[in-house]
């Protein structure tokens, strides 16, 4: 009887790495590209306008004397404006780009884009006016939800964006609350969160402190969970809902800021680039958002993912050039 020789012990390490390698690939194919489950939301939030009822004039009695009696026909109230309609607080006039590294204006959106510097860091602000809420939009790599990965310039690029900014991620999690331009994708709440009414309200929350189900009634059109919340009743929050590395270090940032209804802003901290940039602890980025005016600001996904891109340039210097995201923030286009 014949006995096979035994592999020699340099294949069996070899084979073993081939095999780890290819589970390896399915386990990035799977998680990361293919991403199985439903692409569909779970809902689409639409909010109910009542419009208040117009006036009907005053009926006038004739008198029984000969008396002249004059109608004074009741004057006809202005519209109230639909809910996500800024145009009454919508600047007009020549764009003040001053200073600025871009600049965009049309009838309904305006972008002024300005470059900061402290002593450990060099961030962009992009400044954001919009008539309509419709304009504040939101994209997912591959165009739908768990769609894989892609860079922000070229989900940006497929929309037709004219603004974009990496998003929260929201591809990288199976938890955390997940609406997109009115429709609600997941329903599991983690981590604090930042809501966009329809209203043109931004507001962020404390993970313990969130309800969806209020959020829903209220009309939420975008919401993120990533965090943390930037901005507590004005000031840095006396703590985060991160860990302490995240917390302290120096590092590329994302951020959005709200300043009022049909105003904001996207901030992008360049990092770990040594002399150019180290980027910002967390309690610099907050301090940053409060000078800024922000009322109230978000923590996005950063690190390499910090991306801001602009008529399809890359604004500023990214961490190792950027990397591919699940999803970004953007403005104009056709998301």
């Amino acid at each position: 009887m014949q006995h096979k020789k035994p592999l020699p012990g340099i294949l069996v390490i070899l084979l073993d790495l081939l095999g780890i390698g290819a589970a390896l690939g399915i386990f990035y194919l799977f998680t990361f590209v293919i991403q199985p489950g439903d692409h569909q939301p779970l809902k689409s939030i639409m909010a109910t306008v009542t419009q208040s009822p117009t006036p009907t004039p005053a009926q006038t009695t004739p008198a029984a004397t000969a008396t002249l009696v004059v109608n004074t026909p009741t004057p006809t109230p202005s519209p109230t404006p639909a809910p996500g309609d800024f145009s009454a607080t919508f600047p007009t006039g020549t764009l003040d780009t001053t200073g600025s590294v871009g600049s965009y204006a049309d009838d309904n959106l305006r972008i002024v884009i300005t470059e900061h510097h402290t002593d450990y860091a060099v961030y962009y602000v992009a400044d954001v006016w919009v008539r309509n809420i419709q304009s504040f939009q939101t994209a997912f790599a591959n165009g739908k939800f768990r769609g894989g990965y892609a860079m922000p310039s070229d989900t940006a690029s497929k929309v037709g964006a004219i603004l974009a900014i990496t998003g929260d991620s929201c591809g990288s999690s199976n938890e955390g609350i997940v609406i997109r331009n009115g429709d609600l994708y997941r329903d599991t709440v983690a981590d604090d969160v930042c809501i966009l009414y329809q209203d043109g309200t931004m507001e962020s929350y404390y993970e313990a402190d969130f309800n969806l189900d209020a959020a829903v009634a209220r009309g939420a059109y975008q919401g993120w969970s990533f965090g943390p919340k930037l901005i507590d009743n004005g000031a840095i929050p006396e703590n985060y809902n991160s860990t302490d590395v995240i917390i302290k270090d120096r590092a590329p940032r994302s951020a959005i800021g709200y300043y009022e209804p049909g105003h904001y802003c996207l901030v992008s901290v360049d990092g770990r680039q040594g002399s150019y940039s180290e980027g910002m602890s967390l309690n610099e980025l907050s301090q940053a958002m409060i000078d800024l005016g922000c009322k109230d600001a978000y923590n996005l996904d950063g690190g390499q993912s910090s991306m801001l891109v602009f008529q399809g340039d890359i604004i500023g210097k990214p961490y190792k050039g950027g990397r591919s995201v699940s999803d970004i923030i953007c403005f104009g286009g056709n998301a």
